[in-house]
């Protein structure tokens, strides 16, 4: 069957960095990739650290490498990808994600009409991360932030894409040691949703184009989720989330259906648990499927 020649040049792009764990995470989202998605590319992102074995090249038909630099601490990392990522347009996930519905291809669709595109929405106000966001943006000279999570966003190799990440990290680098230590479960981090979300006010960005549609969401974390129903084989998930307060059952509920669950802290750990292994399992029937040559090639690209 011959290729589409957009999806041919469209990609994922996987970071795993640091500890071992993190790599079997990326695993796990790479074959909810390749079951979900069989028709795009994923790339590893790893640092010197990785081990990788057959089956991550199973899973991963690119790999690149990431050195440690002491400068982009934890989450920062991501600001630093668009060198490595080796496809024309990269949609970027965390780790610890699953795709777990087959309608990826509304969201490529969507984010491609802007060279960077994540989710999100304008604020002036309140509190994020540990920051007041009056404050803030007062402190910046910024009209808004976008708030978001960044656990996907998309990205061209356009030049205004380039530009956008060269300055992104300049305003980073500048900013480093009087802006950016957010809260990250409770603790103090340096953290890139920050960055991103006041450099976009700054450029007078918006996420206009990546908004929820209905119930449908292009990402959507487990944090404060109370019900969760995920079938990937029939195209249906769900993820019920309380309005305001939480101890309120007057409060309503929202019902979100996300193509990326963003498992965040890997809870709730035996939902998580099981669809991996699934994924995993699934994965490995395709990859046996496929003709050995195909893997041979695979693996060598990722070695380059």
């Amino acid at each position: 069957m011959k290729m589409d020649p957009v999806r041919a040049h469209q990609g994922y792009l996987i970071l795993a960095l640091g500890p071992a764990q993190y790599l079997d995470m990326a695993a796990n989202l790479a074959a909810s990739i390749k079951v979900m998605d069989p028709s795009r590319r994923v790339c590893l992102v790893h640092d010197e650290t990785a081990v990788l074995t057959d089956e991550h090249f199973a899973l991963f038909d690119d790999t690149a490498l990431l050195r440690v630099d002491p400068d982009y601490p934890g989450f920062m990392c991501k600001i630093r990808v668009f060198d490595v990522s080796p496809y024309l347009e990269t949609m970027l996930v965390d780790a610890d994600c699953l795709m777990v519905k087959n309608d990826i291809d509304v969201y490529w669709d969507r984010a491609r009409t802007r060279f960077f595109s994540i989710t999100g929405e304008r604020r002036t106000g309140g509190m994020w991360k540990g920051a007041d966001i009056q404050a803030l943006l007062k402190q910046e000279g910024a009209p808004y932030l976008i708030q978001m999570n960044s656990g996907v966003f998309y990205f061209d190799k356009s030049a205004r894409a380039r530009d956008f990440f060269v300055s992104l990290n300049e305003f980073y680098k500048r900013r480093m040691s009087s802006l950016g230590v957010g809260l990250h479960r409770g603790r103090p981090a340096q953290t890139d949703e920050i960055y991103i979300g006041l450099f976009m006010g700054l450029c007078g960005m918006d996420a206009a184009n990546m908004a929820r549609t209905d119930a449908n969401s292009w990402m959507v974390s487990t944090w404060r989720g109370l019900l969760m129903r995920f079938l990937p084989r029939l195209g249906r998930a769900a993820i019920y989330k309380p309005r305001g307060n939480p101890l309120n059952p007057f409060a309503g509920w929202d019902r979100l259906s996300p193509t990326f669950a963003h498992f965040v802290g890997l809870k709730p750990a035996g939902l998580y648990r099981r669809l991996a292994r699934q994924f995993r399992a699934q994965a490995r029937t395709q990859a046996r499927a496929r003709p050995a040559a195909d893997l041979h090639a695979g693996a060598a690209l990722a070695q380059h």
